[in-house]
């Protein structure tokens, strides 16, 4: 029988890349779309977190795949149009165009590619992979995006160091001068997970000559720090087999050293009840990632 209970919906979301947005992480991704707007659009709304801090007369737009979560949208939210439906597959408001977008979508779920591709992957250079949907998202984003518009995202930090396909979506969008600023947001923000993420900004209509902001959060300083590849083992036990059995995760990491990159990830990492082993700590080049002339 399946599980109705607070804690049961949660381990389902989770186990779908799903995380709930911390109020302040909210207001920060929100402050970030400029003032003026009419309208707001969210493609992964959930009950309406992230357009919930727009004021009442700020038309709100969004999409959810989990019809209980869209319908605690609209019984919280004031001038607001949510539809129900896999964004990817069937997505609403096709046509529509938006000044201000915030979203932050489940973190690296599968998905599956079109066999007819539409306006949102035509143009890219590949289809992002079917295992992870992140950077699927972010075409679907770009793709509703206003010429003077800017969208807030919530990112898994992958995006920002992943190769083969991401990498080559990765410098298609950089190439297409699209990012305005990129923060690493440190562990501890969501009441499910304690990974890292990144909050990406894009932003149409910039110059040449304006570069890629990077920053931290909650400070808001930009920041000259290393960041670091750093991959664990989890250790858990094969109820069936009672064998030991190791899972590899990797995160992203901010830190002025690599010993100071293991001992942020022991100090996240001793706050669960996760056994876990270091693989690898490695310095990723992550500003080179979207330096023009490095690509």
């Amino acid at each position: 029988m399946e599980e109705y209970s607070v804690k049961g919906i949660r381990k389902k979301f989770k186990d779908h890349g799903v995380f709930y947005t911390d109020e302040r992480l909210a207001k920060f991704i929100v402050s970030f779309i400029p003032d003026g707007i009419t309208e707001v659009y969210d493609p992964t709304c959930g009950s309406g977190n992230l357009l919930s801090v727009f004021p009442d007369n700020v038309k709100k737009f969004g999409q959810e795949i989990d019809a209980g979560q869209a319908e605690e949208a609209r019984h919280r939210l004031v001038n607001c149009e949510i539809a129900v439906g896999d964004t990817l597959e069937q997505p609403a408001f096709m046509g529509r165009k938006f000044r201000g977008i915030v979203a932050n979508p489940p973190f690296s779920i599968k998905w599956q590619p079109p066999s007819l591709p539409d306006g949102r992957f035509s143009t890219a250079p590949v289809f992002p992979p079917p295992g992870k949907a992140d950077y699927a998202f972010i075409l679907h984003i770009l793709y509703y995006l206003a010429d003077d518009g800017v969208a807030s995202v919530l990112n898994f930090p992958g995006v920002l160091y992943r190769g083969k396909r991401e990498y080559t979506l990765r410098k298609w969008i950089v190439e297409r001068n699209l990012i305005d600023s990129v923060t690493l947001v440190d562990g501890g923000y969501f009441e499910d997970t304690t990974i890292s993420t990144a909050l990406i900004v894009f932003k149409n209509g910039r110059s040449d000559d304006d570069k890629i902001r990077f920053a931290t959060f909650p400070d808001g300083k930009e920041t000259d720090d290393k960041y670091y590849r750093v991959k664990l083992a989890f250790i858990t036990i094969d109820e069936r087999t009672e064998k030991e059995k190791k899972s590899k995760v990797t995160y992203l990491v901010q830190a002025g050293s690599l010993e100071q990159a293991r001992m942020n990830t022991e100090e996240v990492m001793n706050g669960t009840m996760i056994d876990y082993e270091f693989v690898s700590v490695t310095e990723t080049k992550i500003l080179d990632v979207f330096e023009k002339k490095d690509l």
